[in-house]
């Protein structure tokens, strides 16, 4: 090499490192510091990328984990959290046919046990419990008090599938009332019966636009915001049925530090509030 090019490259050198004196800091990640000169200033670097997970919920869950999903998001600004509500039964089928689930929240054992029994859950816990209650249109025109007037010859009722928990726990309640003195009592309600859904959430236009006289529904399904036109009715204990809601992690997504976020704040003290507000209680 030439003594010309040599002297070229050396002042280039010198440029160089001159110039970064006096530009008086040096660019360093988040929490180490360079210095340069007499100034010293220090450059975050993030590198935290956005975060999706998906929670597959009980249609009755709708209300209440909205609101916490929500709230969630506000304080995790770089997490969003996808809902998707159905039937636990529908939601059991989508996951058994490869849906991309981080959480799995059922409304009962019998749609939740299939997809733990087939090692896709890591774990099986129980979130909260629900009862069931008689749900008649504010104005209550049937004149319903109780269980046995679901029965009265004319009386419309819309319920749940016998696929669906809260259809099979409708099912165990009239059975009960039925051995308990009350002969020909699950014949004569089921006649009255005029339409079956595969979700909750399906029944309250219905209550509210006049065409049933009456269901039966979880409690927490009828919100503050519904009783101006629905009306609740307790189910005595030696009827009801305590729903047990179920929820799992899926192991493909067991490692993702979001939802295990997610699953504290859901368990945690701000997640129970906004369930017992919906009138679930907490297991």
């Amino acid at each position: 090499m030439s003594r010309k090019n040599v002297l070229l490259i050396a002042a280039l050198v010198f440029g160089i490192v001159l110039s970064a004196f006096a530009a008086g800091y040096t660019a360093t990640p988040s929490g180490n510091t360079g210095t340069a000169g007499t100034a010293e200033k220090t450059v975050t670097v993030v590198t935290e990328e956005p975060v999706e997970i998906t929670v597959f919920a009980a249609a009755s869950l709708k209300g209440a984990l909205t609101d916490i999903v929500n709230k969630f998001m506000e304080e995790n600004k770089n997490i969003k959290v996808i809902t998707n509500f159905a039937g636990s039964q529908t939601l059991k089928t989508q996951i058994q046919e490869g849906a991309d689930v981080d959480i799995f929240i059922s409304a009962n054992d019998k749609q939740f046990d299939p997809i733990k029994d087939a090692g896709l859950i890591t774990e099986k816990k129980v979130l909260l419990t629900n009862k069931l209650a008689i749900a008649v249109p504010a104005e209550n025109k049937a004149g319903i008090k109780e269980l046995g007037d679901l029965s009265k010859e004319g009386t419309l009722l819309v319920i749940g599938n016998k696929d669906v928990p809260f259809g099979q726990y409708t099912r165990d309640i009239i059975g009960k009332y039925q051995d308990d003195g009350n002969e020909g009592y699950v014949d004569a309600f089921m006649k009255n019966v005029v339409s079956e859904v595969d979700a909750v959430d399906k029944i309250k236009p219905v209550l509210v636009l006049g065409e049933a006289d009456g269901s039966i529904v979880y409690k927490s399904d009828i919100s503050k915001a519904d009783r101006k036109d629905i009306t609740l009715i307790e189910i005595p204990d030696k009827y009801n049925v305590i729903a047990s809601y179920p929820y799992g992690i899926l192991k493909a997504n067991a490692d993702k530090d979001a939802v295990k976020l997610f699953e504290a704040y859901l368990t945690g003290d701000k997640g129970t509030a906004v369930l017992k507000e919906y009138g679930f209680d907490v297991a």
